[in-house]
């Protein structure tokens, strides 16, 4: 192929600048294009499983590139009925195994079926390969996986990084067969659904560094005093004062190290009681000697620079170990609770 016979700096620019479906095709020309092309640095923006996507009834693998932003999907199920007479169709071997492929374009990207069932795995790992990334983000609806503990014990799944929880209703079972094939916690887990049944602290993503409750109907004290990551994020907390309370106090008693801080919006009226907080912590007003103005996030909290949160109407209080912390009722509906691992910056 002529292509490769330029400079290395020249192809690699080309097919970087391509959309996912293009590299891929480019792979199958032959044994040389494909290696060609596993030698390439690519800049991948998103690499995920999903079932955030309407007419999709299984997962799909995501895929999309920094240099134009379109994605390439790949459903782990076959062609619906609307999609069978769409596109172009072409047949490739992936591990020696024939694939009789249909590639539909939609203005977002390119999604690409196969007719083998249960090959999602299989075309996704070989993606990764050619590419030299890995699996970063599951956004999950535990209901529509039949087989939760098969899926989650992929190898791919090792190096996640970010996961949601998307389903409406999950039952504590499912989560408790998830979670438990989990081999690792992971960074960053958003649950956005109700549990039905009791739900167990020594799941691991009670260990995450930063964990995002978006519905605590389930919540106890249990789980507040058990969650031993370093941030916690709360949305529209149905919880009564006394767990917030405990759970402040359990951090206070010496627990949980690292924890850095509690993050509540669109928090009830009854939690936004800032004179009881100030009482059963005796917390001051803040007093510049003892710290900054502002908490400004450590890389290891947040991948954005410069995040500060003025917490300069907050009031501390330290624990036996000299670790201070700032509570910081915000009205209309926001509270939060910091630990100043760092006073000051300087």
């Amino acid at each position: 192929m002529k292509l490769f016979n330029l400079p290395y700096l020249a192809y690699s620019r080309i097919i970087t600048s391509m959309n996912p479906i293009e590299v891929l095709s480019l792979s199958f020309c032959s044994k040389k294009s494909r290696d060609k092309i596993k030698q390439i640095r690519f800049h991948v923006d998103y690499a995920g499983i999903t079932t955030k996507v309407s007419k999709c009834k299984a997962p799909l693998f995501q895929l999309r590139n920094l240099v134009g932003g379109r994605h390439l999907s790949i459903p782990f199920e076959t062609a619906p009925r609307w999609a069978r007479c769409d596109g172009r169709r072409f047949t490739e071997t992936i591990d020696g195994v024939e694939h009789y492929f249909r590639c539909v374009e939609l203005d977002s990207g390119s999604i690409l079926y196969s007719d083998i069932p249960h090959s999602g795995f299989k075309i996704t790992y070989y993606i990764l390969d050619l590419i030299r990334t890995s699996l970063q983000y599951l956004q999950l609806d535990l209901n529509v996986i039949d087989d939760l503990e098969g899926f989650i014990t992929e190898p791919c799944m090792k190096s996640v990084s970010g996961l949601k929880i998307l389903s409406e209703t999950v039952t504590s079972e499912k989560l408790s067969v998830f979670f438990n094939n989990i081999e690792n916690p992971v960074e960053d887990v958003y649950i956005h659904s109700k549990v039905e049944g009791e739900v167990s602290t020594n799941l691991n993503f009670f260990r995450s560094d930063r964990l995002i409750f978006y519905e605590t109907s389930w919540i106890t004290r249990e789980h507040l005093s058990g969650f031993n990551g370093k941030m916690l994020y709360v949305f529209n907390p149905t919880l009564d004062i006394e767990l917030i309370i405990d759970f402040i106090r359990h951090w206070r008693n010496g627990n949980n190290t690292k924890f850095v801080a509690l993050k509540m919006s669109r928090v009830p009226q009854e939690l936004m009681n800032r004179d009881r907080f100030i009482s059963e912590f005796d917390a001051k007003p803040w007093d510049p000697k003892r710290r900054e103005k502002c908490y400004v996030y450590d890389k290891e909290i947040t991948d954005k620079h410069d995040v500060v949160t003025d917490l300069s109407e907050g009031f501390d209080f330290e624990r036996h170990d000299g670790l201070l912390a700032t509570i910081l009722v915000s009205p209309p509906a926001v509270l939060k609770f910091f630990v100043w691992h760092k006073r000051f910056t300087v």
